[in-house]
């Protein structure tokens, strides 16, 4: 089968270990932070090294352990000989292999030629010899005699006492004429010129001093002889102490009857060998196993106590503490110093307190030092700090658009600065003076004000809370256009409003303001009815907030209803017209124009104008608007009239040939420079019974298809709407084309001959004459009438007659 090793790499993290010189159990001298103190005097009593153990594992951790690592801490002030925790038989069936806190030995200083090993001697065993008589004595029970017969038979009793135990020491005694040696020990002793009795006079163990332990260690011991003559004795001892006091066992002795008659058998010498030694440390640093009954100083070491403590529910004057419980089980209190401004000591034997009177704002350093055995370990530490107390007084000072100013009286206790929080609904900014810059108008602030120290801990905030201003409207306007109604607009350049409130104030003459109209409104506009036409108002607009003491700053403006237009008349003569009106409402002046412009437009205060210097016939329109005071205009009454026209002037006709004539005039004397006179022509005929009439601007005209021979009559009248001047007249007649009719006349009568008389012809001429003048009207027809009145001989005369 396969196997695959992997390599671990274990990491040994060691506490911080701390070194104690006692004496006799009591805390004489103390190390810290790996380094020990002397304050105790070479030659105090001390104590076993059982009782030191016990010392340092109920006050301390353990008797100390002394490596590489920590040799030199320990021995740098040592002033005597010091028990440590190492001891021959502990914790391990090999000799000094482990401390009595149970690590490994891997570093020693022994003294030169220590330890000292267990010499095995070799001796020729007597066939009589007799088993060992040994007295074995436990801490619980009495001692026990066992009979031990030497070759003379004479018994010794032999009391043994362990080195953990209180009793009687073990004496062991042996007679130098019973047993025989090797020969080869012979040699031995020879070349080392001792003598039997010499040799065995190192084998006494003598009587030690007697101590008393705080809890017996376990003991356990065995001894081997032999029971024959030619039995060689074997025996071992060993002691075996465990960590845990009070627990003791004993080993049952055994005898070994085998043997050859000159065998090795382990003895002690009583100067030099320690069956179960523990470890001085000797004043100069290196090792040296001694009796565990001795009475020495001793080092205990410990690892140095860290714990936690904690501060929870700081107020303005509390703080509660808890902190970690000691190592150990022997903690007797916990003293628990607090030190700040004012200092408080107590004892305490639970893990928490409440510390109460304390200052606000205020640094308070705690330590909390576990008492144990009468020594306080390493002490807990902790700093806090007391929230400082709320400002007081905390009021708004002043409010802009932009800006807020506070004012507030400092906290109570103490305080290393002011935060400022300032929310709104678009976030939370931190601010650390009392002057608030970068703010919307018009919009709600929550500011706290917070007394802090130690740059984060902070006190029991304070609150106040306002409005900043709104912003001033702009824009505003009002429409004017209405006779009866005022509507007005504005906007808000910046930031919010919860609403506007405006008043229109009616201005009177003397620019009082009277009958105030005021209201509130969200929108940006207003339309205001039943207002006076032609009134002049003062309309005030300003921005609020929910906070009905904090507005925005008013903007003013003048505001109009439009007066009502006039109702207009007009009458004219040939030269002027007169124009008059009417108007109940009010009205500052009149503008009254005329067009075309023969007369300077006028404002008056009057409800009636006359122009003059006009010119005759003419159409002129008349325009009156009524007007207040640097406001709005009514809208203009217009109403057209002409002068009255007069007569044009020198109008002159001239023939053209047979069929035209020119027919010419001159404007009337009222109307000279009028560029709009209209001339009514109308010509006629007589004779012919035609009559036609024309409308012309000029002054001139050419009329045509007329009749040869024929008089034309011509008005010329100044025509002005319905009404006309009195016409210039004249005529002209066409150039004639003659033509002969001859007349033929017949007399015919009942008076013989009559028709051939001279009176009869000529009363047929006149007869012709008169019918011809009747027909043809010599001021309207161009004729010409040739008679011949014929011969005597009776007959009718003939007549020409020229068209």
């Amino acid at each position: 089968m396969n196997m695959l090793w992997l390599p671990f790499l274990v990491l040994v993290i060691r506490a911080e270990e701390q070194y104690f010189l006692l004496y006799s159990g009591t805390n004489d001298t103390f190390g810290t932070n790996g380094t020990i103190g002397t304050n105790g005097t070479n030659g105090t009593i001390g104590t076993t090294w059982d009782d030191a153990r016990l010392y340092c594992q109920v006050c301390y951790k353990e008797l100390a352990t002394v490596t590489s690592r920590n040799v030199h801490l320990i021995t740098q002030n040592l002033i005597s000989d010091y028990w440590i925790g190492l001891r021959m038989s502990f914790n391990g069936s090999i000799p000094w292999s482990r401390w009595s806190n149970g690590d490994p030995v891997t570093y020693q200083n022994w003294y030169p030629g220590r330890p000292v090993p267990k010499k095995v001697i070799p001796k020729c065993s007597s066939t009589t010899q007799t088993p060992l008589s040994t007295l074995m004595t436990s801490p619980e029970t009495t001692p026990v005699t066992t009979p031990m017969t030497s070759p003379e038979t004479t018994p010794v009793t032999s009391p043994m006492t362990s080195t953990m135990t209180s009793g009687t020491p073990l004496v062991a005694t042996t007679s130098n004429n019973t047993e025989d040696y090797c020969p080869l020990l012979t040699k031995i002793l020879l070349c080392l010129n001792l003598s039997s009795d010499e040799l065995d006079a190192q084998y006494y163990i003598h009587d030690p001093p007697q101590s008393t332990p705080i809890h017996p260690q376990t003991v356990t011991s065995s001894a081997t002889t032999s029971s024959t003559a030619s039995a060689t004795p074997s025996s071992t001892h060993s002691v075996t102490t465990s960590g845990t006091p009070d627990n003791t066992s004993f080993s049952t002795t055994s005898f070994s009857t085998t043997g050859s008659p000159c065998s090795t058998e382990p003895d002690q010498v009583p100067d030099e060998y320690i069956e179960d030694a523990c470890v001085a440390l000797l004043s100069f640093g290196m090792w040296k196993e001694k009796q565990c009954y001795e009475l020495l100083p001793f080092i205990c070491y410990d690892e140095r106590f860290f714990g936690d403590i904690n501060v929870t529910n700081e107020t303005s004057h509390e703080g509660y503490l808890y902190w970690s419980e000691g190592p150990g089980e022997n903690i007797s209190l916990y003293r628990v110093e607090v030190t700040g401004d004012h200092n408080q000591t107590f004892n305490e034997t639970g893990l928490s307190k409440q510390i109460v009177n304390l200052t606000a704002g205020t640094r308070y350093n705690v330590q909390v030092f576990p008492v144990k055995c009468g020594r306080d370990l390493n002490p807990q530490n902790v700093s806090f700090y007391t929230k400082p107390s709320g400002v007081n007084n905390l009021t708004v000072e002043r409010v802009t658009n932009d800006s807020v100013k506070l004012n507030w009286t400092k906290p109570e206790g103490n305080y290393d600065f002011y935060s400022i929080q300032v929310s709104s609904i678009f976030g939370t900014q931190k601010f650390e003076t009392d002057v608030i810059t970068g703010l919307i108008p018009g919009n709600k602030y929550n500011f706290k004000v917070i007394a802090i120290v130690n740059k984060t801990t902070e006190g029991t905030p304070s609150n106040v809370s306002t409005y900043t201003k709104p912003s001033r409207v702009s824009n505003l306007k009002s429409g004017n256009n209405d006779s009866e109604v005022i509507t007005a607009s504005w906007i808000l350049p910046v930031g919010n409003a919860s609403g506007y409130y405006y008043c229109i104030d009616v201005t009177n003459s003397t620019n009082n303001l009277t009958n105030s109209e005021c209201n509130i409104t969200t929108n940006m506009f207003i339309k205001v009815t039943g207002k006076t036409p032609g009134t002049k108002h003062c309309l005030s607009v300003v921005a609020l907030t929910d906070d009905k003491n904090i507005s925005g700053e008013m903007v003013q403006i003048d505001a109009y209803t439009i007066p009502n237009s006039v109702t207009l008349d007009l009458k004219s003569s040939n030269r002027t017209i007169e124009a008059k009106w009417n108007l109940t409402d009010n009205y500052d002046t009149f503008n009254v124009t005329i067009e075309p412009p023969d007369a300077e437009p006028v404002n008056i205060m009057y409800l009636n104008y006359t122009f003059t210097g006009l010119k005759a016939g003419v159409k002129y329109t008349i325009t009156v608007v009524t007007l207040v005071r640097n406001g709005p205009k009514s809208s203009a009454t217009t109403k057209s009239i002409y002068t009255l026209p007069t007569s044009p002037r020198l109008a002159k006709a001239f023939p053209l040939g047979s069929n035209a004539i020119n027919l010419t005039w001159e404007a009337p004397e009222e109307s000279e420079g009028a560029s709009n006179i209209t001339y009514e022509v109308t010509y006629s005929s007589a004779f012919w019974g035609n009559i036609k009439t024309m409308n012309v601007t000029s002054k001139y005209i050419h009329i045509e298809n007329l009749t040869s021979g024929t008089r034309y009559d011509f008005n010329v009248c100044v025509v002005a709407d319905h009404l006309k001047s009195d016409p210039a007249k004249t005529y002209a007649v066409t150039v004639p084309i003659n033509k002969t009719l001859t007349f033929t006349m017949l007399c015919t009568t009942e008076t013989p001959l009559y028709c051939g008389t001279k009176e009869a012809r000529n009363d047929t001429i006149n007869k012709l004459k008169n019918y011809i003048t009747n027909q043809f009207n010599p001021i309207y027809i161009h004729w010409n009438l040739n008679e011949n009145t014929g011969k005597d001989d009776g007959t009718m005369p003939t007549a020409k007659l020229g068209l």
